[in-house]
């Protein structure tokens, strides 16, 4: 695979965890609106993360770079999670909670991977979404 198509991949990916957070603050303004701003928070910073895997690839660094994921990374459920409908807010979270585990453990797979120049931008996103799971996680306990 190379690494443009599985940064498209992420960059979709991140684009859904975008939306499921905009849905969770849709959810929150009807159901517990003291959740709102968490989700407010997150879905800008899942924002960000999309307009930076864009930018990677607006910079052509990654254009000759193959990375063999069948063999070297176990990165089949971040790219297989498909749009996902919960139902209610506890849905939602768990969703979001599963989620995220697999963009942490998709970029610190990276991180590894790929090393310098990208190992620090990796190591900072897979930071923020397992930031994210915790955030999650606290919302949960008080579902």
């Amino acid at each position: 695979m190379k690494a443009r198509e599985l940064i498209e991949r992420l960059i979709w990916q991140e684009n859904e965890l975008y939306n499921l957070y905009k849905l969770g603050e849709t959810f929150a303004l009807f159901e517990r609106p003291e959740m709102r701003d968490t989700f407010m928070l997150i879905a800008e910073e899942e924002l960000r993360h999309r307009e930076t895997l864009k930018g990677l690839l607006g910079e052509g660094t990654l254009e000759n770079l193959i990375v063999d994921y069948t063999e070297e990374l176990s990165i089949e459920p971040v790219l297989s999670d498909e749009r996902a409908e919960p139902q209610s807010l506890e849905e939602l979270v768990v969703e979001a909670v599963v989620r995220e585990r697999h963009a942490y453990e998709m970029y610190m797979r990276l991180s590894k991977l790929l090393g310098e120049p990208f190992n620090d931008l990796f190591l900072h996103l897979a930071r923020e979404e397992l930031t994210h799971a915790y955030r999650l996680k606290l919302l949960y306990e008080t579902l």
